[in-house]
């Protein structure tokens, strides 16, 4: 596991809480004056519950974008480019 703040940015905004603090955490042990990793760490500590990917949601998204590509494609077969 890449010990990037960008990685555990990218790992926050994908759901994975506990596993973003944990590289905030490392971090910070290497760079103690760092005043983003404080913040993060501190952010993330005070929500109550730590969340991994809603899989509920994804296949929500999975469903809206079914429908958006078999909109898109009825509409581009009536522009006869399919």
């Amino acid at each position: 596991m890449p010990l990037t703040k960008t990685y555990a940015r990218i790992l926050e905004s994908q759901g994975f809480k506990k596993d973003a603090l944990e590289i905030y955490k490392k971090l910070l042990k290497l760079n103690p004056n760092d005043k983003e990793l404080k913040k993060n760490i501190k952010r993330l500590q005070e929500r109550k519950k730590f969340e991994e990917v809603n899989i509920l949601k994804l296949q929500e998204f999975d469903k809206i974008n079914e429908k958006n590509r078999f909109d898109f494609e009825n509409y581009l077969k009536d522009l006869k480019w399919i």
